[in-house]
């Protein structure tokens, strides 16, 4: 089973709320209309500062919206920016397994990794909030 965390969750609630507004918007209001902890989104707007997905205004209160145009934010740069682990078993993450070179699942878990990365990048937070 594939398990997305919280903080993935709230990256793209949040992205899709900044994305539909198309403006600079008050965290606080995002915190508001999507449930979230303040505390959570003030720790994961950084990280899609750094990946050029947000920009931020920090007056009496945080403003943010987005960097650059919601058709070119892909559901993949949001995992990759809030450093989410992207595959879906242990040996398609590179981590050492001693078993790889004898195991018949292998190719096939590459197979679907890859196609499970090609279906992140295809999904851009403009198709999400025009549904």
């Amino acid at each position: 089973m594939i398990r997305l965390s919280q903080t993935w969750d709230d990256a793209l609630k949040a992205l899709c709320y900044i994305a539909d507004r198309n403006e600079l918007v008050q965290i606080h209001d995002i915190v508001i209309s999507q449930w979230m902890s303040e505390t959570c989104l003030r720790r994961i707007i950084p990280s899609l500062h750094k990946a050029w997905i947000l920009t931020s205004k920090q007056w009496r209160w945080w403003w943010v919206m987005l960097a650059k145009s919601s058709d070119k934010i892909s559901l993949y740069d949001i995992f990759v920016a809030v450093w989410e682990e992207v595959g879906i078993t242990d040996c398609t993450k590179d981590i050492y397994c001693e078993k790889k070179s004898n195991c018949y699942t292998t190719d096939i878990l590459w197979n679907l990794q890859r196609w499970f990365n090609s279906l992140l990048k295809m999904q851009t937070l403009d198709k999400i909030i025009k549904k």
